[in-house]
């Protein structure tokens, strides 16, 4: 008897590469706000030692670790799922632009390298380069995300 190999469905197997990412993101921006929240006094004097005047740098320190735990909340419903890739990428993005103008020596002082995903450890370059890989990764799951949810609309109108 013939047996006869099923090929996989294109869209199911897109459709696994975007939950993937989508975990991915969820678990990073989960990562990213506990870090901050495990240590809170310690981020908040972090957050002191950056650029900001102490009014702004108490309110992201506060505003900053809710808002990457919304952002995985958002990742969390397929509903609300391009938002939460739309502000993954402009997170990520304002991060990357704030550690350029650190490497640029854009400011008045070199703020403290303190806060980033790998720590004071890690060299400015090196926090910049792991950055704008995750805006490239954002901004391709943002594209992939919007691609998605034009196929279902199309779909949907055609069912």
């Amino acid at each position: 008897m013939d047996t006869i190999a099923k090929r996989p469905n294109p869209s199911k197997k897109r459709e696994a590469y975007l939950m993937i990412l989508y975990t991915v993101f969820i678990l990073f921006w989960l990562y990213s706000a506990g870090s901050k929240l495990y240590d809170f006094d310690t981020f908040k004097q972090e957050m002191h030692s950056q650029v900001f005047p102490n009014g702004i740098s108490n309110l992201l320190s506060y505003a900053i670790p809710a808002f990457e735990i919304m952002i995985a909340g958002l990742l969390v419903y397929s509903t609300t799922r391009l938002l939460g890739m739309t502000l993954s990428f402009l997170l990520m993005l304002m991060f990357t632009a704030y550690v350029g103008l650190a490497l640029l020596d854009a400011y008045r002082f070199m703020p403290c390298n303190c806060i980033g995903l790998l720590g004071q450890h890690a060299s400015w370059g090196a926090n910049f380069i792991l950055n704008l890989f995750i805006v490239i990764v954002a901004a391709i799951g943002l594209i992939l995300t919007f691609k998605h949810r034009e196929r279902r609309k199309e779909k949907d109108m055609n069912v």
